[in-house]
């Protein structure tokens, strides 16, 4: 049906986490691969949260408010930034919003309401070939490898955690493999592969069945 809007409930899938207290921005924006101190109150971004090694830890979208950050993830992030709170006056606490994906509407992604918003909040567009952390991203993987270069990263920000890692990737060298959608047994599905073969048309081996790539994640 032409015009329908269709909803599914992501509350139980995702977590969500405010980001409060006097340091949060600079907490934050130490922490992420993407420049949140561009937000404006109502504004959002998807970012990556890596080790000293580059490699991902999470990520989540970043939804910037008057007096907080609102993120939402599948990783599981809350441990993971409250080691790195040391003297900043940072809080990160539990948030119980619920959490829908919205398709049949302009825009379309995922949302949380919010009073303080005016409603629902469109947070990050979720398309087919979308790396999920846990299941195509893990402790083992790079954001470049995973295609998240172009949209969660930002090469003009200043030090955050992993940003030596990255910033040689992008000068001096490059990723041994990567993400892309291939095309196995008449069916879409999401693979690493060899970088001499990270181009549409390669064929490449899934599962012990031949497979074509599609596209790189990220292109």
């Amino acid at each position: 049906m032409t015009g329908m809007v269709r909803v599914a409930d992501l509350t139980t899938v995702r977590r969500r986490w405010w980001v409060r207290g006097a340091d949060r921005v600079a907490f934050l924006h130490g922490q992420c691969t993407n420049d949140i101190r561009r937000l404006r109150p109502g504004q959002h971004c998807y970012a990556a949260f890596l080790t000293a090694k580059g490699k991902m830890r999470g990520d989540a979208d970043i939804i910037c408010l008057d007096d907080a950050f609102l993120l939402s993830s599948v990783a599981e992030l809350r441990a993971t930034l409250e080691k790195f709170v040391i003297t900043e006056d940072v809080t990160v606490e539990p948030c119980d919003l619920p959490e829908h994906a919205v398709w049949g509407v302009k825009p379309t992604g995922v949302a949380v309401y919010d009073n303080r918003l005016g409603g629902w909040n469109v947070i990050g567009g979720q398309e087919a070939g979308v790396p999920v952390c846990g299941a195509d991203m893990d402790e083992n993987t790079m954001p470049v490898e995973a295609g998240l270069a172009a949209w969660a990263i930002s090469y003009e920000k200043g030090c955050y955690i992993g940003q030596e890692t990255i910033a040689r990737i992008k000068t001096y060298g490059h990723v041994n493999r990567h993400l892309a959608q291939v095309r196995v047994g008449g069916k879409l599905a999401l693979r690493y592969v060899r970088r001499e073969l990270a181009k549409p048309g390669a064929v490449v081996t899934v599962d012990g069945e031949p497979a074509e790539v599609i596209k790189l994640c990220g292109s």
